[in-house]
């Protein structure tokens, strides 16, 4: 029996006065058996076995009585308790919701928290990449103002402008602000690029292209421009003396896009190649390099639900993407 349960006693007057009553009422029986109906005289022997009977129905009484009172006890305890349990699961639910309503808060301040970030290196991947995009102008007008009479340089300008703008929409892309993204076959797309840069460059760097025979899919102009362009920038920018780039695209359905980036460089060394894609990482001398280049490819391979992967060797490094192809028929737009 639970220690906060009353605890009747057993010699109370009540049970004294119970078990009196039944011994009473046993020994007048026996004594109306014996004289009225058997025509004995009473003997001391003949209530003995009475006086027991007697005695048992009394205490048998007095244990039922006991039980009774402790099984109300016992109830009025469990309704107590169980209001107790109701009462404290109540205030257990209030606390729950409002602990779930002030996680739920917290939780979309840290979604927009990582909306902004998001946007933050966007915005830095977009500026770096405009950066990239300028020295290919001023490459040309630089050219021109020595005298190169070349249509090609005009033509690299207005596709840098172009090459630009595009960069400038996908902000707008963020922010679901644009329109339908621009597309054409991987092939033609990198060539173009290709063509470009290698003019940017300068004749102390050679960029090889290699296509696979299959069908080449369908891309995003814009964000495979900015990843082909920051992967090419950080090859060349491997070699400072000059070198050979290779731009590789591999077989695969038309479903998905593999592109691969080699350079003749010193490689990634190992303990180095979990940070690269960090924002604002670089291996170059302050002021040399922003540490933007390879995060934002990074971010745009994540946000188009691709992969990217390092293989490197004192020979040089070697990137690889896979991006899902643009479904749809390609927009054959020319570029310039």
């Amino acid at each position: 029996m639970p220690k906060s349960l009353p605890r009747p006693r057993w010699i109370s007057p009540l049970h004294v006065g119970i078990v009196l009553a039944c011994l009473t009422a046993v020994l007048l029986a026996a004594i109306f058996q014996y004289r009225v109906v058997m025509g004995y005289a009473p003997q001391g022997r003949f209530f003995v076995v009475p006086s027991l009977v007697g005695l048992f129905f009394g205490l048998l009484l007095v244990t039922v009585r006991r039980m009774v009172v402790v099984n109300r006890a016992f109830g009025r305890a469990l309704a107590e308790r169980n209001e107790r349990i109701e009462t404290l699961n109540r205030d257990l639910e209030d606390r729950v919701a409002a602990r779930t309503e002030e996680l739920s808060a917290k939780h979309e301040q840290l979604l927009q928290a990582q909306r902004l970030e998001i946007v933050g290196q966007l915005v830095g991947g977009v500026a770096h990449d405009l950066n990239n995009l300028l020295m290919v102008i001023r490459g040309s007008v630089d050219l021109l103002k020595m005298g190169h009479d070349d249509k090609t340089l005009l033509s690299d300008i207005v596709d840098a402008t172009e090459r630009a703008s595009r960069l400038a929409n996908s902000l707008l892309e963020t922010s679901g602000r644009s329109h339908a993204p621009k597309t054409l076959p991987l092939d033609e797309l990198v060539d173009e690029l290709i063509g470009l840069l290698q003019r940017a460059f300068g004749t102390t760097y050679t960029i090889d292209v290699e296509h696979c025979e299959d069908p080449a899919p369908t891309v995003d102009v814009g964000r495979l421009e900015q990843i082909l362009l920051n992967l090419l920038v950080n090859a060349r920018d491997a070699q400072p003396d000059g070198g050979r780039m290779l731009v590789r695209t591999v077989g695969s359905d038309l479903s998905r896009v593999l592109l691969e980036v080699e350079d003749e460089g010193p490689g990634v060394p190992p303990e180095l190649q979990d940070s690269i894609f960090e924002t604002f990482f670089t291996t170059k001398s302050e002021g040399e390099g922003s540490g933007l280049g390879l995060s934002t490819v990074r971010l745009l391979v994540n946000e188009a639900g691709g992969k990217i992967d390092l293989r490197s060797s004192p020979k040089g490094a070697c990137f690889r993407i896979e991006l899902p192809a643009v479904t749809g028929e390609a927009q054959n737009t020319p570029s310039r």
